[in-house]
Formats: C-alpha cells, sequence, structure tokens
C-alpha cells in the first residue's frame, strides 16, 4: 500500500465538515459511510453547545487548539484513521468542525506509520490554518493538501531499524503482535512519543494530541469507546473551563 506517488496519496486523503468560505458542507473523497460515521458524532457535539450558554460556548469553540488524532478500526468505521481536525464555521457562523483524514486499511497498518508522521501532520495543521484563519475556498484547501501526501511515502520511506539499546527487551514486549520491531526515524518527533508503541489498531481507544503548528500548548487526551458528546466537550469546550 505504502509504495505511492503523491497524486495517488492525494486521492487518499479526504475531508469533510464547514468552512468559513462557504455556505454549507464540503467535502471530498470520503465514502458516505465515513461521512455519516463523522457527522454522527459532530452532529451530537454541536447539537449539546446549543443547549447551553450559546456565546460563551462558541466563543470556547472557536479558541479551541486543533486535533491530531489517531482512531483505530475497531471503532466502526473499517480502517484505521490518522488526521487532524479544528473548530470551523461555515459563512454565516454555524459551527461545526473540519476534519482531514487518512484511512488505513488495519492489515497495512504498522507502528512505522506513526513514528515518522510528524510531517504529515504538521502539514495538516498548516492546510486548517489555511482554511480556519485565512479564508481559502474549498479548491485551495484540497490542492494544501497534496504537500501533506508528501509526507506520507517521506514517513515510511525514511524510516530505520532502531538502534540497539538498554531498552531493546522492553521495546520487543511491546511489539507483540505488530509483526516487525519499531523503527526510528529522521522526522522530529511526533508529539505523542510514545504512542507508536501502544495504539493498537484493532483496538477501541482513540488517541488525541494538539497540533502545536499555531504555538497551542501541547495537550493530549486517551478516549475509550465510541466518539460520543463527552469527547467533543473535552476537545472543543472544556479547554476553556467550562464542563
Amino acid at each position: 500500500m505504502w509504495n505511492r506517488d503523491v497524486e495517488a496519496w492525494w486521492g487518499a486523503v479526504g475531508w469533510y465538515g464547514k468552512m468559513p468560505a462557504n455556505g454549507d458542507f464540503v467535502h471530498r473523497r470520503l465514502s458516505r459511510e465515513l461521512m455519516q460515521w463523522w457527522d454522527k458524532w459532530l452532529q451530537m457535539g454541536v447539537a449539546g453547545m446549543r443547549q447551553r450558554d450559546a456565546a460563551s460556548i462558541e466563543a470556547a469553540y472557536q479558541d479551541a487548539p486543533l486535533w491530531n488524532f489517531a482512531i483505530p478500526a475497531g471503532l466502526g468505521s473499517g480502517a484505521v484513521q490518522l488526521g487532524c481536525m479544528g473548530p470551523s464555521r461555515d459563512r454565516v457562523g454555524r459551527c461545526y468542525p473540519l476534519a482531514i483524514v487518512l484511512s488505513v486499511p488495519e492489515q497495512d497498518f504498522g507502528p512505522a506509520v506513526l513514528t515518522g508522521a510528524s510531517g504529515f501532520y504538521r502539514q495538516l495543521g498548516i492546510s486548517l490554518l489555511a482554511a480556519l484563519r485565512h479564508g481559502c475556498n474549498p479548491e485551495q484547501f484540497d490542492q494544501s493538501l497534496r504537500q501533506a501526501c508528501l509526507e506520507i511515502n517521506t514517513m515510511v520511506r525514511e524510516q530505520r531499524p532502531a538502534v540497539a539499546d538498554p531498552g531493546a527487551d522492553i521495546l520487543s514486549v511491546l511489539n507483540v503482535g505488530h509483526g516487525s520491531p519499531l523503527l526510528v526515524g529522521d522526522h522530529d518527533e511526533l508529539g505523542w512519543k510514545d504512542l507508536p508503541s501502544f495504539f493498537n489498531p484493532s483496538s477501541h481507544t482513540s488517541y488525541w494530541w494538539t497540533n502545536t503548528i499555531e504555538g497551542s500548548a501541547y495537550k493530549s487526551h486517551v478516549h475509550g469507546g465510541a466518539l460520543n458528546a463527552t469527547l467533543f466537550n473535552k476537545l472543543f469546550i472544556s479547554h476553556a473551563g467550562y464542563r
């Protein structure tokens, strides 16, 4: 799966949500089933916002950071999902997040994918900022993802076997079930340094951490089970002190 050119990867990275430059939902290259999977959760979270102090909650939402994610196939989407999302709205101000998603078949996923993914996540953050803060239109946003796609091959190609060290026995234990040793790449650290060691593509546990491209403080969150209103509130509302 991983030996592809940029054009092929661009076709594999989809996105869905709302943008300030557009009046309604926009999407590219996500299946109907996957859009419905995301929409079920996001609509739940947005509906919860409307039931509270609207002005204050909306302000907290707009100030929320961008969130990287790694979501296992065990949560019902049929694939491992790697990507980034941020607090967006449409042209008339209706709140709804914008998410970029790379779907990886579970059988094709290995720890090396996350180990070298820092450049990929960084480029997703740059694209989201262009849409959320600088008003680029859907086509400009879509084209900007080519740079992120370039990083997908890079994050695998630049891996090299880890140098033996006193922790090798521990790593061999962590690698049980992954089929090959963890790899170390030339990229900057992912942000969540140990994530490649404990992310299980078959589990029901998703991982969320801030994309710091805009200078946001580093935060991380582990969520067990289906994506729900509690998770939405944690990512987009409670960062400002609301519960």
